[in-house]
């Protein structure tokens, strides 16, 4: 599932690619015909993101969408190219073409309807003015695992299964750990790493972890090319850690899959 670093990404591309021209829109899987004929014409004004929500903007109307596991987006030059009959939603005008595929969400909503959406949300870490406190209240009186508490959208937005782990691996915390048992420093590291990781993830829609000296050299040099997507405990069962050598566990956590190092996080 896309994490809040794409949404953001993908915000921004389409932000540029659209806002402020007249968009045609049209659903070619019919599923989003009604929708898709509201806005078809009339210039987009914004968009913007929370969490893993993203919100384009026609004035008081509002496109919402949730990519979900499956959902994605191709954003290209128009070229006049024939959509896929899976295609929700394009969008496009004279410059640009946006294909929307497989979301769990694609709906019209009012301003009205969009601020219950973020009343239900929690914080942001890509957003400058993201309250962490309300993060931290909702967690140090929880019995529930932190690694569940991060995936928890209503306490913080963007968090998903590959930040939850990298996240809970440089702060050294056991995801099995109660919330109510995590210090507030050690909060206060898992969301700072959140904040500078979302951020720099969100600038190219790449997840970017490791720091340098922890890559391998064939590791390096793919990331030089901006490919590959590198992690200390995401999906490396069974491989040593990148610091202590020991192997990374993995195990179910609330219906996901959770990867630790069992050294380096107590």
């Amino acid at each position: 599932m896309p994490e809040g670093h794409t949404i953001r990404h993908l915000a921004t591309a389409h932000s540029y690619g659209f806002v402020g021209t007249t968009v045609r829109a049209s659903s070619p899987q019919g599923r989003f015909a009604e929708g898709a004929h509201l806005i078809d014409g009339r210039q987009m004004t914004d968009v913007t993101a929370h969490g893993k929500h993203l919100f384009m903007h026609f004035d008081d109307d509002i496109v919402h969408i949730h990519l979900g596991l499956y959902g994605w987006f191709t954003l290209r030059k128009n070229k006049s190219i024939e959509p896929k009959d899976s295609v929700r939603l394009r969008i496009a005008n004279d410059e640009y073409m946006s294909d929307l595929s497989g979301p769990t969400a694609c709906e019209i909503f009012t301003l009205e309807q969009m601020h219950n959406k973020l009343d239900k949300l929690g914080p942001d870490p890509i957003k400058e003015d993201a309250d962490w406190k309300y993060a931290w209240e909702s967690i140090h009186k929880s019995n529930r695992p932190i690694g569940v508490l991060l995936m928890d959208q209503s306490v913080v937005a963007g968090i998903g299964n590959v930040y939850r782990a990298e996240l809970l691996f440089l702060s050294g915390v056991d995801p099995f750990m109660p919330g109510r048992s995590l210090s507030k420093v050690e909060f206060e590291v898992i969301w700072n790493d959140a904040v500078r990781l979302l951020r720099l993830g969100a600038v190219d829609g790449h997840i970017r972890t490791v720091a340098e000296e922890h890559l391998e050299d064939d590791e390096r040099v793919l990331m030089l090319h901006g490919k590959g997507q590198n992690g200390y405990v995401y999906k490396r069962t069974g491989q040593a850690c990148r610091l202590c050598r020991r192997p990374i566990m993995s195990d179910d956590l609330a219906g996901r899959t959770v990867y630790w190092c069992q050294k380096c996080q107590k």
